[in-house]
């Protein structure tokens, strides 16, 4: 019984990664035409010239928001776990332990 599941569940992930790997856009090319929006009407929608700029503060500014307020957490929860404890640092200073 064992070995009868062991050989369904492998039977059927290799059926499903083939089934994924023959529905997958070829490498290369726009899904749905979104390259070609985004090189081509860059100027006229954001105004900036550079493409690159105009995807991460335009088009994906809510994006970039969110990773700059995760790092921040990321950081402020690093020196507060990090960080020595003020009153090992005072009592040390007036002869404590």
């Amino acid at each position: 019984m064992k070995k009868a599941v062991v050989w369904f569940t492998i039977t059927t992930l290799t059926v499903f990664a083939v089934y994924v790997s023959i529905k997958m856009i070829s490498f290369g090319s726009s899904y749905n035409g979104i390259a070609n929006v985004i090189v081509n009407d860059t100027v006229g929608k954001t105004g900036a010239i550079n493409a690159v700029t105009a995807i991460v503060f335009d088009f994906r500014g809510y994006d970039t928001l969110g990773e700059s307020f995760v790092l921040f957490t990321a950081i402020t929860a690093a020196a507060a776990i990090l960080r020595k404890p003020v009153n090992s640092i005072i009592s040390k200073g007036k002869g404590g332990k």
